[in-house]
């Protein structure tokens, strides 16, 4: 018999204090654990693409986002624990109330970021316009998105901070809701601590994330344009390439807000555990 540790999780300790490089190499880290084990998370995120781009449908995902990620984030968790992860698990946070309320309270600061910074931008632009752009299959005049381009520029200017506050508080506070069993508002509140105590990491992360929208977007221009040159079948080639990519980024931005997790939050105490000598390899302690 082999005797292994495991890393547990403590609902009762506030966080860990990380390295601030540790932020970044989350990326790395995300992108690599991908790589090797895309499933079920791939799925799960092909799902919350279709979701948040279907119309009518994007609304609700918008509202249920962080319960769909708190079902994401136990898949990985099972993963990591070497039990079988499955699409099913995509939906744990609807399977008990209080489950689902506290996942949902950990999404409130996005809702309502979503509507201040809506109601911020109409104020930007004037509400003359604000209907203009809002009106479906409306395309706005080159003239008109010159007149507009500054002004949208800054009001998002001036939103970034907080929204990437906001995204801070979400990317913590929902795995801490859904694996530590911390209710809604807790989880927020040790999000807050937790994105103080490690606001570099968080920095490098952020930074991380940046780079990679840069180099992605580079790397993709030049296929873009070919595809918009397809004739009728360009809108349907940009939609197939625009669920990939997004779905490709639900998947790495998840696998991260794990791997975040585990090192914030997970406790250095382990539980000894006996099992036998050719046990499955890929069975490892986290």
């Amino acid at each position: 018999m082999a005797i292994r540790q495991l890393r547990t999780s403590n609902p009762s300790m506030s966080h860990r204090k990380i390295p601030a490089l540790r932020g970044l190499l989350w990326c790395l880290e995300a992108a690599r654990q991908l790589k090797v084990a895309p499933q079920p998370i791939f799925s799960m995120a092909i799902w919350l693409s279709l979701g948040m781009l279907l119309p009518g449908l994007n609304f609700f995902m918008l509202i249920l986002i962080t319960v769909f990620y708190g079902g994401a984030i136990s898949a990985l968790h099972k993963k990591a624990q070497g039990a079988q992860a499955g699409l099913g698990d995509f939906f744990n946070g609807f399977k008990s109330l209080p489950r689902f309320l506290s996942l949902f309270m950990t999404g409130l600061p996005t809702i309502l970021f979503a509507i201040f910074s809506s109601s911020v931008l109409v104020q930007a632009l004037g509400p003359d316009v604000a209907q203009t752009l809002a009106q479906p299959g409306q395309t706005p005049s080159p003239e008109l998105i010159e007149k507009i381009a500054p002004v949208l520029l800054g009001a998002i200017l001036k939103l970034l901070p907080a929204a990437i506050v906001v995204g801070w508080i979400v990317f913590l506070a929902v795995p801490r809701s859904i694996l530590d069993g911390r209710l809604g508002f807790l989880a927020l509140w040790d999000a807050l601590r937790a994105i103080m105590g490690n606001i570099g990491a968080l920095c490098l992360f952020s930074l991380g994330m940046l780079l990679t929208v840069i180099a992605a977007s580079f790397l993709l221009a030049i296929p873009m344009a070919l595809i918009g040159n397809a004739g009728a079948l360009a809108p349907l080639l940009q939609t197939f390439v625009l669920v990939f990519i997004s779905t490709l980024a639900w998947a790495w931005y998840l696998n991260a807000m794990y791997i975040a997790w585990r090192d914030i939050f997970m406790t250095d105490t382990g539980i000894a555990v006996s099992e036998p000598e050719n046990a499955d390899k890929a069975q490892i302690e986290i």
